[in-house]
């Protein structure tokens, strides 16, 4: 099996980046702050820019620096007091559960995002937590309010009378995820990547040149990486290229900060890993035979609620090599949840199963399987490591 990289909740974690972020503003944050930004990094007078790009793991960061094809992120990792640091996502390592993590600063465990997919027992039904529907051949929508169980980063400032703004796809606005996560901020939707810079300095000048928080998402490497995989050798100038694209965008961001003394933080919500489709492995009828209802999760850590585990544990399937198959209570008490997660312990059923190295696990939901190249939720080192460099310019 390979080895597991856990979430650092007590200070090396996503999470307490942005509880570093409250902290800063005189917030008082949910969680630890982030052990690997010193002194006054991020008090500056012009507030805080975080930029963050969706599945940008720390391995594919070093890759990028080492092509010589990034001079503004080499610049800026120069000029960082601690360098190119790391910092690990939470789990599971994908992206409704890592960017709630982000937005809230808080655990999986405390605000009950914990996974694409999951058991809602107010729905009474299997959800999609990124589209907000339920998992049937006749998707039913419900609200975000249904599951809104903690302030976001922005609630918590508008509170202390700080002005946040959230700067994203303009495609993502109102959507429920999307609402769910900027609750508090003022949404700022670009159209295109050369937008971001010009939205930004509006968005300072909108705050009235006082402090203020402005995070700003990028999603292609994440789309990308599930195309063509992160690394792989023939296909790997893809998102070097991509790579050149988000060097420009960081830039410009970058000359606003300096204009006007911003703080910027660069980093992403979880990595990213390749997989081998040939390696694949599809759930069948004898699984879904001793289930409740299809699995939660994702193809990298499924969700698996039966009434009868012991069997369910026996099958074939999970004696493969790269699958890890324990229980949930196993999962929670090793920590990875930062939490009990006791207000929301059915979503994660009975077994949680694992796939490790590049195996991804299949479940037709109703519209067959399909196939990743790359994929997150797992517990890598490649989907678990992210970069962090901080550089204050006020």
């Amino acid at each position: 099996m390979s080895a597991l990289t856990s979430p650092d909740y007590a200070g090396g974690c996503i999470v307490n980046l942005t509880a570093s972020v409250l902290d800063a503003f005189g917030v008082d944050p949910p969680n630890p702050v982030c052990r690997h930004l010193h002194g006054d990094t991020l008090r500056g007078d012009g507030g805080i820019v975080l930029l963050i790009c969706d599945a940008l793991g720390f391995r594919q960061f070093e890759t990028a620096l080492r092509s010589g094809r990034t001079p503004n992120l080499r610049r800026l990792v120069e000029l960082a007091a601690g360098g190119l640091q790391s910092l690990t996502s939470v789990f599971p390592s994908t992206t409704t559960v890592a960017l709630t993590s982000l937005n809230t600063a808080s655990t999986p465990a405390q605000h009950g995002m914990l996974g694409q997919r999951q058991w809602i027992e107010e729905v009474g039904a299997l959800c999609n937590m990124l589209r907000f529907t339920t998992e049937e051949a006749a998707p039913a929508a419900f609200s975000e309010e249904l599951v809104r169980v903690v302030p976001t980063v922005y609630d918590r400032l508008a509170v202390a009378g700080i002005p946040s703004f959230s700067i994203s796809a303009s495609e993502y606005e109102g959507s429920s995820f999307t609402s769910l996560i900027s609750s508090g901020s003022t949404y700022v939707g670009y159209r295109a990547q050369s937008e971001i810079s010009h939205l930004l300095a509006s968005s300072i000048g909108a705050a009235g040149g006082g402090r203020g928080f402005y995070s700003i998402y990028w999603p292609m490497i994440d789309t990308l990486s599930h195309l063509y995989g992160p690394d792989a050798s023939d296909t790997q100038e893809v998102c070097l290229s991509e790579m050149d694209f988000i060097d420009l965008m960081v830039g410009k961001v970058m000359e606003v900060c300096e204009r006007n003394g911003q703080t910027l933080i660069v980093t992403a919500d979880h990595g990213q890993t390749r997989l081998a489709p040939d390696r694949a492995l599809t759930l069948g009828g004898d699984v879904a035979a001793l289930l409740r209802h299809p699995p939660g999760g994702g193809r990298r850590a499924l969700y698996l609620s039966s009434q009868d585990p012991t069997a369910l544990a026996s099958l074939e399937v999970f004696q493969t090599d790269d699958v890890l198959l324990l229980t949930a209570d196993e999962a929670v008490n090793r920590g990875w949840y930062g939490g009990d997660c006791a207000p929301f312990r059915a979503r994660l059923g009975d077994l949680i199963a694992l796939a490790q190295s590049d195996r991804q696990l299949l479940f037709d939901y109703g519209s067959g399987v399909h196939l990743q190249t790359g994929a997150h939720a797992g517990l890598s080192e490649d989907e678990m490591l992210v970069p962090l460099v901080a550089v204050p310019f006020g």
